[in-house]
């Protein structure tokens, strides 16, 4: 009693949508506010749990706002996809447009937005679902079978992929426009692919091209060639920046390789105006050095600077000299001028040297008034007649002169021993206040220039001779010099003895480095070397002079087979030179007398980079192979000037015959091909010098200009022709193609046609020509179709004519063999001529003939029939074999003299068929439906 207690007091008092029964739970959703957050919350059970399909479906249909649906979307079963597919659709309960609009802004689930897409009562609300698909498979299902065009549309336009539009254009076949964009849409990717694909092509090949070009054999086209490739390479659209990375190094190296030769190339020219001015600067050396030795021979006294400038400009100008004669052969007799210059030079400079070697004594003789001993300085001087003294040989000049007039002439033929006696006896005089002057000035010129040793020379020459005998301004000017010679020799040791110490270092440390290469240390040791005895004797001690030969030794021999290898590679290159030079020799008066001098010019050009690259040799034999090898270079100049004027000539021949053949009245178009034979002609004679060539060559230009120029205008005008005849046979096929024939009598116009085509000539060659040949001969084919046509209906009438007419005679035939005799009147009709008349009254008299067989006439028939056949190509039975040969030799004899028309033939086969008789009627009956079909056949 309990237990059924409880249990109905559960039922009493559970909530209906507990209630076992899913009726009564299904009822009581229509009890739940939505609104009401405890009872939604039922109803939310109630969709997510309960296990009736009813329950669900009257709780969904409680929920009427999507925003509530969406937290049960990721626990539901289908049915609250759908509940809300139908809400956000707007179905039954659905909210306001804009609310959907906005509630779809903010979903992400694909499969809800593809429903909504393709279920919404809006095409906006459409476009924002669809605008919220990102998947292509769902675009593709829109695009595809949406019911709304906007909606497909837009999902085509978002469909990029390959695989799409091509699904696109295999399934969208309920849109044509879709179907169609796609198509478009892969027809532009596959031509943007193929010009990609070319564009890639391009670039490759431009790169390859400019990769090889470096690395190919110099031609004078590579530059051209090398500003083409970069010029298409920009034209083009911008490259991947790997790509293009590659292309820049491969135009740099390009670029290097031209610009590297262009430098040797600036370096021949130069080297061949050097050689062609050869004379000219041999010539400003010569005049130069003769400006030197006059200038000198002209000064009224000498002194050390005007010797260090001759010696000074003597070596530039034995430098450049030696420059010019080491590549290039000098005229004989420019060598023999400058051997003789030098020699005059040399004798100057010479004497200067004995003059400075002997200064010193010179300056003490003076002083000492020792005659006997300025006397031999005087011979040991041996100053050349005509060249000015300096101050020193003046002075003692005169010091002799004025001890001449106290030596008697007996004295003067004693021995020489005894005359220095006797002059230094009469020269007690005073110095010559002159000399003195002039040789304190040169002490402050040398001090000015800094020449230590001159200087300190002159000074104590100068205050050893002059002790106690200047007066006092004379005395205190030298002692200011001689202040100045002492601090000249302070400074010059200060400033070199920590050159000297660094030069010290820097030669010990070369001596020990063993991380640089021979040649580089050669080369800092010789410029360690000549850097040290430009110091000269400033601050040397014994001991950093013995250091520096140590370190200097050491490193001469660590040298030693750096030099030995240098010194076999200079023999090397003199062996190379050498041969060289006897390959060019040999050449000469061997080469053909028709051989290109632009091979002639290669041999040359590479001879002399050969030359210049086997570089240094040794001094004395190189400069013996310089003559020699410039000798064999000028004979080959002279063999290459001489088969250029040979070429110049032969093409100075062709611009003849090239301006002769541009003043031709004949047709261009031969002419032309002329001038390609005479510019053929032209590239195979090679070039002419290089003045020359460029002034035949604008001539012979010009005159094929003037031919080619013949040929274009000859070419526009046939062109125009062509066009305008074009032009008329258009306007031809225009009239005709407008115009169909009516009657037979039309044929007239027919043939006006024909005959105007004729008159126009055959149409031309090309598109547009072979377009409107077609054309004409399909509507020539179909008048004339036309026209068959009428002329078969027009002898289909006349044959109805005939066939009354023949008809006729078949039957009077039939009664004439009875004995009833009868003529057949000729109807009065076009059909029939003077012909038929005739033939008509042949078959009437026929008839009132005593009767006879009808076998002949009957095969007659039978032959005319055949002939008929013939005549309209008709098919023919086995047993009309031999009438048919019949009648063809029959009308092969019959056309002997003069070919028949078909229209003729024809009458004569009708009038035959009239005259023949009489017939049988059982054979005329017989052969009637095979005349019929013939006709209509």
């Amino acid at each position: 009693m309990t237990g059924l207690l409880s249990r109905l007091t559960g039922r009493l008092f559970t909530p209906r949508w507990q209630h076992a029964n899913p009726a009564i739970r299904s009822a009581a959703t229509d009890q739940l506010d939505p609104d009401i957050p405890e009872q939604r919350k039922i109803l939310e059970t109630l969709i997510l749990s309960d296990s009736a399909l009813e329950v669900r479906h009257a709780a969904l249909t409680r929920m009427q706002t999507p925003e509530r649906l969406l937290p049960l979307l990721d626990r539901a079963d289908g049915l609250v996809r759908e509940r809300l597919v139908e809400l956000l659709s707007g179905g039954q309960d659905a909210p306001s447009l804009l609310s959907r609009e906005q509630l779809v802004e903010r979903l992400d689930d694909s499969e809800l937005l593809s429903a909504v897409a393709a279920r919404g009562d809006n095409q906006q609300l459409r476009l924002t679902a669809l605008a919220r698909i990102d998947d292509e498979d769902a675009l593709i299902q829109q695009a595809c079978h949406n019911t709304i065009a906007a909606v497909r549309h837009a999902a085509a336009a978002r469909i990029t992929s390959q695989t799409g539009l091509e699904r696109l254009v295999r399934d969208a076949k309920r849109d044509r426009h879709v179907q169609r964009q796609a198509r478009d849409t892969l027809a532009r990717r596959r031509a943007d692919a193929q010009e990609a694909d070319a564009l890639t092509v391009s670039r490759d090949n431009l790169l390859r091209q400019m990769e090889k070009l470096p690395r190919q054999a110099w031609e004078d086209s590579v530059p051209s060639r090398y500003r083409s490739l970069l010029r298409e390479w920009e034209r083009l659209p911008a490259a991947e920046h790997t790509t293009q990375q590659y292309f820049e190094d491969a135009r740099q190296q390009a670029y290097k390789v031209i610009s590297d030769h262009e430098s040797r190339e600036q370096a021949i020219r130069e080297h061949e105006r050097l050689s062609a001015n050869l004379s000219t600067h041999l010539t400003e050396i010569l005049t130069a050095l003769t400006h030197a030795r006059d200038d000198l021979q002209s000064r009224e006294r000498v002194n050390d600077h005007d010797f260090a400038s001759l010696q000074a400009q003597r070596r530039l100008q034995g430098e450049r000299w030696r420059e010019l004669t080491d590549q290039f052969s000098a005229p004989s007799e420019l060598l023999e001028q400058h051997q003789r210059l030098q020699q005059q030079l040399q004798n100057p400079l010479d004497a200067w040297h004995r003059h400075q070697l002997a200064q010193v004594e010179l300056d003490a003789a003076l002083v000492d008034n020792d005659i006997e001993q300025m006397m031999r300085l005087e011979r040991e001087i041996a100053w050349p007649s005509g060249l000015p003294m300096t101050a020193s040989l003046i002075a003692l000049q005169e010091a002799l002169a004025n001890a001449a007039p106290a030596i008697s002439d007996e004295a003067q033929r004693e021995d020489d021993a005894e005359q220095p006696s006797a002059i230094d006896e009469a020269a007690s005089s005073a110095l010559d206040a002159a000399a003195l002057d002039a040789e304190i000035d040169m002490l402050e010129a040398q001090l000015d220039a800094g020449k230590l040793k001159p200087a300190s020379r002159l000074h104590r020459s100068l205050r050893d001779r002059s002790e106690g005998k200047l007066d006092a301004a004379r005395q205190t000017r030298l002692r200011q010099l001689g202040a100045r010679v002492a601090e000249l020799r302070d400074w010059q040791n200060f400033v070199a003895a920590p050159k000297r110490e660094q030069l010290l270092d820097a030669i010990t440390t070369l001596a020990e480095r063993d991380d640089i290469g021979d040649e580089q240390r050669d080369r800092q040791h010789q410029l360690l070397i000549q850097q040290w005895r430009e110091l000269a004797d400033a601050a040397a001690t014994r001991e950093t002079s013995q250091a520096f030969r140590t370190a200097s030794d050491a490193i001469k021999q660590r040298l030693t087979e750096y030099r030995e290898a240098r010194k076999q590679a200079r023999e090397h290159n003199l062996a190379m030179r050498q041969s060289l030079c006897e390959q060019l020799e040999s050449l000469d008066g061997h080469a053909m007398d028709d051989a290109d001098p632009d091979f002639l010019r290669q041999i040359r050009d590479r001879a002399r980079e050969e030359w210049r690259r086997h570089t240094p040799v040794p001094a004395g034999p190189g400069r013996q192979l310089s003559h020699r090898f410039g000798e064999a270079l000028t004979a080959l100049q002279s063999l290459i000037d001489n088969r250029a004027g040979q070429i110049a000539a032969a093409k100075q021949a062709l611009v003849e015959a090239a301006e002769a053949l541009a003043d031709e009245n004949s047709p261009a178009r031969p002419r032309a091909e002329q001038a390609k034979t005479l510019q053929t002609r032209w590239r195979e004679l090679g070039r002419a010098p290089k003045g020359e060539e460029q002034r035949l060559w604008t001539a012979f230009r010009a005159a094929c200009d003037r031919i080619f120029a013949a040929r274009d205008q000859d070419r526009e005008d046939r062109d125009s022709r062509e066009q305008v005849r074009l032009d008329q046979w258009q306007a031809l096929i225009e009239r005709l193609d407008s115009w169909e024939p009516e009657t037979l009598e039309d044929a007239a116009q027919l043939d006006d046609a024909l005959k105007e085509a004729d008159s126009l000539g055959a149409l031309p060659r090309g598109k547009r020509g072979d377009g409107m040949r077609r054309r004409w001969n399909g509507i020539l084919k179909r008048r004339e179709q036309r026209l068959d046509e009428l002329h078969a209906v027009q002898l289909l009438e006349e044959w109805q004519q005939w066939r009354d007419l023949l008809e006729q005679h078949a039957v009077a035939d039939a009664s004439a063999i009875r004995g009833d005799i009868s003529e057949v009147e000729l109807p009065d009709t076009s059909a029939f001529d003077d012909n038929s008349r005739q033939a008509n009254a042949a078959r009437n008299m026929m008839r009132q003939a005593e009767p006879s067989n009808c076998s002949a006439a009957n095969e007659r028939l039978a032959e005319l029939r055949v002939h008929l056949a013939i005549l309209f190509e008709a098919p023919l039975g086995t047993e009309d074999e031999s009438r048919r040969l019949t009648v063809q030799v029959a009308r092969i004899n019959q056309q002997l003299g003069e070919r028949m028309e078909r229209e003729e033939e024809l009458d004569e086969v009708l009038d035959a068929l009239l005259a023949n008789g009489p017939l049988d009627w059982d054979a005329w009956q017989t052969e009637l439906p095979r005349f019929d079909a013939l006709f209509n056949h």
